[in-house]
């Protein structure tokens, strides 16, 4: 399970299965941009994920994954809604072009960006 806590200021602090733990804040005005957006770190999961299938896809073929990065770039319409995530997939001209496709196509099985382009229903509910 993961859950939030609410702390001073914009500040937030949630705990993940009792294993980890990230801070969250939000920049300024709102908050004092001492740790990174929830938002930032929702886009952030979905870049990491992508780097990490493409790095396995490196290890299952016993191929250098030095040099392979994942850019994410969000794109937000005039009232700050998500419109668009683009993402690119940096390779060093040494990476060996027979495994250019194969190795996009395991970078986009990365389920954290799956669930955006099926998205599940989220709920709220109030508890005491």
């Amino acid at each position: 399970m993961i859950v939030s806590y609410a702390l001073d200021g914009a500040r937030i602090a949630t705990d993940i299965g009792g294993k980890f733990s990230i801070d969250a804040d939000q920049p300024a005005p709102f908050g004092e941009d001492t740790a990174p957006s929830p938002f930032d770190i929702f886009l952030s999961g979905i870049c990491a994920c992508t780097a990490y299938f493409a790095q396995r896809y490196c290890r299952k073929w016993n191929l250098p994954h030095e040099g392979i990065a994942v850019e994410l770039e969000p794109v937000f319409n005039a009232q700050h809604v998500l419109t668009d995530v683009r993402l690119r997939l940096k390779v060093p001209a040494s990476f060996p072009r027979d495994h250019l496709g194969g190795l996009l196509r395991n970078a986009a099985a990365c389920p954290v960006k799956k669930a955006l382009e099926v998205p599940p229903a989220v709920s709220l509910e109030l508890i005491e």
